[in-house]
């Protein structure tokens, strides 16, 4: 009975809709369950947390509204409060199993190619290149170290039969028949790991989770707010908008949360043929080996002891580029969205907007590249725009930065379309440019990602 239910809810609302995003929710929900006891004796964690991974997910690859991300999450709890006894105590894992092979039977070639439609188009992107070589040439490295650690432990111990050794930033789930069935990846280090090979500044995005605890003053027990911190690393970020893995929050049986990146299989199965056309990454083994070996020095510094905890990372383009798409109004009243990574002869274009008066906006992010450069992109793409889409119609262009910049300011002026720049988060402390938290009614700015007062995380 149960398996006819899911069989129709998966058939009837995502495969026949072709929703991606509530196709993306139920393997999230799939790969959070954890045990029937944490499941049973932690439930409310486990909602919201998988509210918190769903919404992670959601925004990074399909960059829906606020509104969009609870219809997905109501359509899925309408579903689960539909099939009788789901997920009960007495028949946890086999409905996590029947969840599973719904899952792969039904839905994983959507995936495979929706995954595939993301790569394909990113391929000429430099970031994403770089990002997709690094998985595809050390997921084999850490696959053989897991197994070679395996042997060495064997041999030492005859009853240890695992074909796989977890490591400190890599691990390895078997199916049922002794395949793979997904990684399990530890996102700090490889975010880590991948700004030291190539130079770059991939973010890590702090934020604050509410939590109840209780101190004691004297012999009085008082309640008090408190906060658990956990970070989102861009590297995760940036494969998610790719399609090649999710966020998950894995609840251990004592409630405790830890954030996880997975990459199924299947899915990294998938991108294996877009290896040659990557940049090659030569004895990535030994450079991680060697990284991992100077990270290991117990120097002190001065950073070590001054650093601001209560801190929160700065924005980084993908978190703009949402928060523009989610709300472009910021960018000037009556914009609205045409598209993001809008195609064309020329390239993708960040975010292409009509305004009131149906006149083309260009918005292009200025990602670390020199003045003149951002400059020039922009020119291009307001160029193909007037000749291709505009008409009778003005263009315009919108170019963000997260600093003041005055050579970009200088370069901009020689432009034959009017070019704007805007600094992203430097609003003036104005009525407008002011939101109030919801939960303790504190003013902040409009670009912040976390009320001053009580650390609530506002939607961008």
């Amino acid at each position: 009975m149960n398996k006819n239910l899911v069989q129709q809810f998966v058939d009837q609302s995502v495969i026949a809709k072709g929703d991606y995003e509530l196709l993306d929710i139920l393997w999230i929900l799939h790969y959070s369950l954890p045990s029937k006891t944490a499941y049973k004796d932690h439930k409310d964690t486990f909602k919201r947390w998988l509210g918190i991974t769903c919404r992670r997910n959601l925004e990074k690859k399909h960059y829906p509204l606020q509104s969009e991300i609870k219809d997905k999450m109501n359509i899925l709890i309408g579903f689960l409060n539909s099939v009788p006894d789901f997920l009960n105590y007495d028949s946890y894992y086999d409905d996590e199993e029947l969840l599973h092979s719904v899952l792969k039977v039904s839905t994983s070639s959507m995936l495979m190619n929706d995954t595939e439609k993301r790569v394909s188009k990113v391929i000429p992107s430099e970031l994403e290149s770089k990002i997709l070589s690094f998985i595809l040439h050390y997921i084999p490295e850490k696959i053989s170290e897991s197994q070679q650690k395996a042997d060495e432990f064997k041999a030492i111990n005859q009853s240890f039969n695992d074909k796989y050794m977890t490591l400190h930033d890599f691990r390895i789930l078997e199916d049922k028949a002794g395949g793979i069935a997904h990684f399990i990846i530890n996102i700090k280090e490889w975010n880590f790991l991948f700004n030291k090979i190539f130079n770059t500044d991939l973010k890590e995005f702090k934020f604050k989770v509410k939590s109840l605890g209780s101190k004691s003053t004297l012999l009085i027990l008082a309640p008090y707010e408190q906060y658990d911190k956990y970070s989102f690393w861009q590297f995760g970020d940036e494969l998610v908008k790719l399609g090649v893995g999710y966020w998950v929050s894995l609840l251990s049986a004592k409630g405790n949360i830890s954030l996880e990146f997975i990459i199924p299989k299947f899915v990294y199965d998938a991108i294996q043929p877009h290896k040659e056309q990557l940049p090659k990454i030569e004895g990535i083994a030994t450079i991680a080996s060697s990284i991992e070996a100077e990270k290991q020095k117990d120097e002190w510094c001065l950073g070590d002891v001054t650093e601001a905890v209560e801190s929160v990372s700065d924005f980084s383009e993908s978190e703009i580029e949402h928060s523009i798409i989610s709300n472009p109004g910021i960018l000037g009243n009556s914009l609205k969205i045409v598209g993001n990574q809008f195609p064309t002869d020329v390239g993708f274009i960040d975010i292409l907007c009509e305004d009131g008066d149906g006149n083309y906006v260009v918005v292009e992010l200025k990602k670390g590249v020199a003045s003149f450069e951002v400059v020039g992109q922009i020119q291009k793409y307001m160029s193909w725009v007037h000749e291709n889409l505009a008409g009778t119609k003005q263009v315009r262009g919108i170019i963000v930065a997260k600093e003041n910049d005055k050579q970009l300011e200088y370069a901009a002026k020689g432009s034959k379309f009017m070019i704007e720049i805007k600094v992203f988060g430097a609003e003036a402390p104005i009525q407008p440019n002011i939101k109030y938290c919801d939960s303790c009614g504190k003013p902040n700015k409009k670009s912040a990602k976390h009320c001053v007062r009580c650390g609530k995380e506002f939607w961008l």
